[in-house]
């Protein structure tokens, strides 16, 4: 998976979070730049600046694949960017993906220091379960028949977050560019169908405007080959009923014909009523007892 420019994106939005991963003493209020290294013809993943001049400048270095140079190249960076910032205090941080990317390479790991991402980001969870920071990450650390089930969850932990709006929306990004990439077999429909319980009323969104329309033009084209003069509303409720099923496949992998026969039967304020329960249900028994009392109450 791309990771390179999310991670920059991440960061540059939340350099603090550099810090609390790494678990070093925030310098207080900096930024995280790209630097190039013109002598060597490459750039530094990026550089974290304090405002404050007597804090140092972070070095920092994402490796997510096995790099037995990545200490002697961060170390020369380390050297071309106190030279560029007049002989600064200069300091080396690499975040490796995972466990077994370290090559340890002697004397630098006396002078750079390490993290590594998912253990980080573990140890964050455990302390902050809401952190954005290890929501965001999800599509790359999860099970994927874990993440197609909980994507929404983790969706909702950055939408719902105390973030300012700017960097909240950067965060959705990333998560969205992730998941996809995770999924590179679905199509973006089948996506939002994984978050659309998070959205507004289904009608109201361009994710469910699309799926309605295609649905409807199914029905339209049915009933234009069997001459019916109903062939817009069955169109519409076909649309509808093609909504909710793929949102259940996406959300349990599997959907018995007995459900998708109670929900043909649905009018259409009960399945957009059934669309937020979809979303909220961690299992297909939940979904189906709803279905069952609303039976019982009609």
């Amino acid at each position: 998976m791309r990771t390179d420019k999310q991670l920059f994106q991440i960061f540059s939005n939340f350099p603090e979070w550099l810090f609390e991963l790494a678990e070093l003493p925030f310098p207080g209020h900096c930024v995280l730049r790209p630097f190039a290294v013109k002598s060597l013809e490459r750039d530094a993943d990026g550089v974290v600046i304090p405002d404050d001049p007597l804090q140092p400048i972070t070095v920092v270095e994402f490796q997510c694949q096995r790099d037995d140079r990545i200490y002697t190249r961060i170390v020369t960076e380390m050297a071309a960017v106190q030279e560029t910032h007049e002989m600064r205090s200069v300091r080396g941080l690499i975040l490796f993906g995972a466990d077994g990317l370290d090559p340890r390479t002697e004397p630098w790991t006396q002078i750079v220091q390490t993290c590594v991402l998912s253990k980080a980001l573990q140890r964050l969870t455990n302390q902050q379960p809401t952190h954005p920071l290890t929501a965001v990450f999800q599509p790359l650390l999860a099970d994927a028949k874990a993440l197609e089930t909980m994507a929404i969850e983790h969706y909702r932990v950055i939408k719902h977050s105390d973030l300012d709006c700017q960097r909240r929306e950067a965060l959705l990004q990333v998560f969205l560019d992730w998941l996809e990439q995770r999924f590179p077999k679905k199509l973006k429909r089948e996506i939002e169908m994984m978050l659309i319980g998070e959205l507004p009323e289904l009608e109201e969104t361009a994710s469910g405007r699309e799926l309605i329309a295609i649905g409807e033009k199914r029905g339209e084209k049915r009933g234009e080959k069997r001459g019916e003069l109903r062939g817009e509303k069955r169109g519409e409720k076909r649309g509808w009923d093609d909504a909710v099923s793929s949102f259940l496949k996406a959300r349990f992998q599997t959907v018995p014909d007995a459900v998708k026969q109670r929900v043909s039967e649905l009018n259409r304020s009960q399945k957009a009523r059934l669309l937020k329960v979809i979303a909220e249900a961690d299992s297909l028994a939940k979904v189906e007892n709803w279905l069952k009392r609303l039976g019982k109450s009609s």
